[in-house]
């Protein structure tokens, strides 16, 4: 979808809404603990943590400087993510590294949900692999949620979702137009 910045509220709405939706979204489902799979300057985590006093979560980055305009300043986004994040020491963890290889650090059944948002073009074709890795992570009846699943669905379809898996994120009456989940079970 092109969205012309001749509006700049829609596009603004479009490309950042799903920062305020995902707090409330969690609230709403009382999760207590979570994973984000690319925590970039820590913008979502920040506000995931501001909105909710009893979740420990924990971001992962590579934070090394990879393809994509939005990447190339990445050693200045981990310290502007670590810095934003200080003030939640005693309910986050920041890991630096390869998603895919840190998987096995975690047991299964690890976290209420995971928030997926590896969604760079150095990902293409290789959704299926990590989330293959992290999909045993998230407790029976947890969700994956993503604000870009429609980017790499066919990455989703491999691992057995189908269509009528995929969930609009909805709270206080209200749909994302971003965001979307998967049971897990």
């Amino acid at each position: 979808m092109t969205l012309s910045i001749k509006n700049p509220i829609r596009w603004i709405k479009f490309r950042t809404w799903y920062l305020f939706d995902l707090p409330i979204f969690i609230k709403e489902n009382n999760f207590k603990k979570g994973l984000e799979l690319g925590a970039k300057a820590g913008r979502s985590m920040f506000h995931v943590l501001r909105i909710n006093k009893q979740l420990h979560y924990t971001g992962i980055d590579l934070w090394e400087g990879i393809q994509g305009e939005e990447f190339t300043n990445n050693k200045t986004n981990e310290i502007k993510c670590r810095k934003k994040l200080k003030r939640f020491n005693t309910r986050t963890q920041l890991i630096k590294g390869d998603a895919y290889y840190l998987s096995d650090t975690f047991k299964k059944e690890s976290f209420d949900f995971i928030f997926y948002d590896l969604h760079s073009e150095h990902m293409d074709g290789f959704h299926s692999s990590v989330l293959k890795k992290y999909l045993s992570k998230i407790k029976k009846g947890g969700f994956l949620i993503g604000c870009d699943f429609r980017n790499f669905r066919v990455d989703l379809y491999a691992l057995g979702f189908k269509e009528s898996d995929f969930k609009p994120c909805e709270f206080k009456n209200k749909q994302s137009e971003r965001l979307e989940y998967l049971v897990i079970k």
